[in-house]
């Protein structure tokens, strides 16, 4: 049905025989401010908006595309726009993913295989954006590195716009049934989007950041936009008042992206409201920016060339960003970061001219009937999706194996204390004593493999909860001592030996965890308005809890000295501000009546830690340690929060447990054959259970000395 009134005038800018050579010109913009902004953040610290300037440049042309087919035939070949994508997008893309996949089997240390395999699945099948918004509300997958695929995810984004936007063109044709105009149509719908989607935006970005940055939803109105300048036909210059009126609109829109490059950084809130100024600058641009001087600068050989490779430049720079400092053992440099600009460029010139256009023009695939553009497109994404599976099934492999061993030496470890032998596993081997215990069994024992690393953890929904609620370790009736244990991760990362010491020694220990949030009555910088209003929230129904359970015999807090630290006031240290919050915490919560035993943070390790160690073979080596004074460099406070408590008429202590993981000088990976951390922060499970007697040890010296 065709539902073009008479004489309706298409989207503006129809097709002709010469290239919109500005648009061109703004492609160049776009691809060089992000790449350059992956190579040199401090340099160009808002790069990352070309992202922004893409989406407004596809539902431009994207729409005015459909709208022309539209409105001269009142439908749209849905086959024949898909497959049309397909030939421009996957070539390219699938022989990016399928290059960066072999280079991480040979390049990258297994341990990454699991968190790469995901992502390069979801780049396959165009939904990276939103395994990255799932992964960013997840507490402890958010501290993942970035993966060779992540860029992925705003191909992602205009793969799902190229999917819905032609199917809701033709439903709300067939609603309205040709009592509005194709074009009204259209703008109405892309006028709603615009405005659901940009305020969406607004609230997300204040409330959920994370899935913000990723959503769909809350880039919709990007496209939109574009998509609405598509629609409006301008009419031929003939004055020069009118040349002029688009040569000040055009330019206030490269003003406004420029400005963009510089005012927004990676502190700005973002999208949000922040994003209109690069999306209306790009939007000025693409609208009125045919048959202005900004058509001669986008024709310029440099810049010309640089637009007609910037899809795949897009896709090679961002996995040398990733691979080659892991290769390297070393952050990219000035040199390094040189190299990869040009390497980049190279390879973005050789897939163009020399693989993509010759695949896209080429006679047998332009013959190709939509169907077969289908299957053909099946096919190579089931082929790059096998590679994928592949390194998930190695890292499956590995996890079952870890597993095994884990319980082979966590029964080991059982056995030697129910016999009283000697123990040198994990924390048994008292690295710091002056008479370490040394088992030469172990010495090429890494429990749990770095692969499986990750999942090496105790926690457990009932115990971790963003409503405040305790779980109950041990007795529930009959215990003999009563303790309370609140805390972040850190204190939940421990919840296995505190189980084991309850069950020991008949005692209730009333456990309750949340990410990134503790008992202390400092505000908390946090990721966004809303998880810092449900931390607050938590925080006073914990003190609550303590203050009606006085009765108890202890209260037991460990916290992050890194994470979600406290927001410091005017003048004041973030060591003071930390321990005035613990001290005020303790006192509403404890008072005079409840000890309280505070545990100090464990060390952190270095950031590739799981990456280094996964390099190893043979025996277990230094060369994944960090220096004792750089682990320990921010202290937690509770030391200095204890003394002040004491001080105030309160009663409290504290367990150390620093040396079990560190020696004088450093803190090893790998202690007594058992990986000590499972992540950039957090200890594995299994290290925790080595732990646990000396904890126990801990906790009873405390409450003897505290009358209890």
């Amino acid at each position: 049905m065709n539902t073009a009134t008479p004489g309706e005038r298409g989207p503006a800018h129809r097709a002709r025989d010469t290239t919109r050579w500005d648009i061109q010109g703004l492609r160049a913009f776009a691809v060089l401010a992000v790449v350059v902004y992956h190579l040199w953040p401090h340099a160009l610290r808002g790069g990352f908006v070309g992202v922004d300037v893409f989406f407004v440049i596809s539902g431009f042309l994207i729409t005015g595309l459909l709208l022309r087919e539209q409105v001269a035939t009142g439908t749209i070949h849905l086959g024949r726009f898909w497959s049309r994508r397909a030939k421009r997008l996957l070539p390219a893309a699938f022989l990016t993913i399928l290059t960066t996949g072999a280079a991480v089997l040979v390049a990258v240390p297994s341990a990454l295989w699991g968190q790469y395999g995901r992502e390069l699945i979801a780049s396959t099948v165009y939904l990276q954006n939103w395994e990255l918004a799932a992964n960013s509300v997840d507490y402890l997958a958010s501290a993942d590195d970035p993966s060779p695929f992540q860029h992925f995810w705003s191909l992602s984004v205009e793969e799902q716009f190229y999917i819905v936007l032609p199917l809701l063109l033709i439903g709300l044709a067939v609603a309205v049934r040709g009592r509005l105009s194709t074009l009204t149509t259209a703008r109405l719908l892309l006028g709603a989007v615009v405005v659901l989607s940009l305020v969406w935006s607004i609230v997300q970005t204040s409330t959920n950041p994370g899935v913000a940055y990723f959503s769909t939803g809350t880039r919709a109105w990007e496209f939109a936009l574009g998509g609405l300048a598509a629609t409006v036909h301008l009419p031929e210059v003939r004055t020069e008042v009118a040349r002029r009126v688009r040569m000040i609109l055009t330019s206030v829109g490269a003003v406004a992206l420029v400005l963009s490059l510089f005012v927004i950084g990676a502190e700005t809130p973002f999208p949000g409201i922040a994003a209109l100024l690069p999306v209306a600058g790009a939007t000025l641009v693409v609208l009125f920016g045919g048959r202005t001087v900004f058509e001669s600068i986008g024709a310029l050989g440099p810049v010309a060339f640089t637009g007609r490779i910037s899809y795949a430049l897009y896709l090679w720079h961002w996995p040398l960003v990733v691979i080659l400092p892991i290769m390297l053992g070393r952050p990219l440099d000035w040199a390094t970061s040189t190299s990869v600009l040009l390497v980049s460029v190279g390879l973005a010139a050789v897939t163009t001219i020399w693989f993509e256009e010759p695949v896209r023009f080429s006679t047998w695939l332009r013959d190709l009937r939509p169907r077969g553009v289908v299957a053909l497109g099946v096919i190579c994404t089931f082929t790059v999706v096998t590679l994928g599976a592949s390194t998930l099934t190695a890292v499956y492999v590995q996890e079952v194996h870890a597993e095994g061993a884990t319980e082979q030496l966590t029964k080991r470890l059982a056995t030697e204390r129910a016999q009283d032998d000697e123990s040198c596993i994990g924390a048994a081997a008292r690295i710091s004593s002056a008479d370490p215990c040394v088992d030469p069994a172990l010495a090429d024992t890494r429990i749990p493999a770095p692969a499986a690393a990750e999942d090496d953890d105790a926690n457990r929904p009932e115990c971790w909860n963003g409503t405040f609620r305790t779980c109950v370790l041990g007795k529930a009736t009959g215990w003999s001592k009563h303790l309370i244990v609140i805390g972040d991760s850190h204190s939940n990362a421990l919840l296995g030996a505190y189980e084991k010491i309850a069950d020991d020694n008949g005692w209730r220990i009333d456990m309750a965890g949340i990410g990134g949030c503790y008992l202390t009555t400092a505000q908390q910088n946090s990721v966004n308005a809303g998880a810092l209003r449900g931390c607050n929230a938590w925080k006073h129904a914990a003190i609550d809890y303590v203050r009606a359970h006085r009765d108890a015999d202890a209260l037991v807090v460990t916290h992050s000295a890194t994470q979600m630290p406290v927001s410091l006031p005017a003048g004041a240290s973030r060591d003071i501000a930390t321990r005035n919050g613990l001290v005020d915490a303790w006192e509403q919560a404890a008072g005079d009546e409840l000890p309280v035993i505070a545990i100090r943070d464990n060390p952190v390790p270095r950031p590739d830690v799981i990456a280094c160690v996964s390099k190893m073979s043979g025996p277990t080596n230094a060369s994944c340690d960090r220096p004792r004074s750089e682990a320990l460099a921010q202290t937690d406070s509770s030391i200095e929060a204890v003394r002040a408590f004491k001080a105030a008429g309160g009663r409290a202590g504290v367990i150390d447990l620093t040396d079990y993981y560190c020696t004088e000088r450093t803190c090893p990976a790998v202690i007594g054959g058992v990986l000590v951390y499972r992540d950039t922060t957090h200890i594995t499970a299994t290290w925790a259970t080595s732990l646990e007697p000396y904890l126990a040890r801990g906790l009873q010296k405390q409450l003897t000395a505290l009358g209890r």
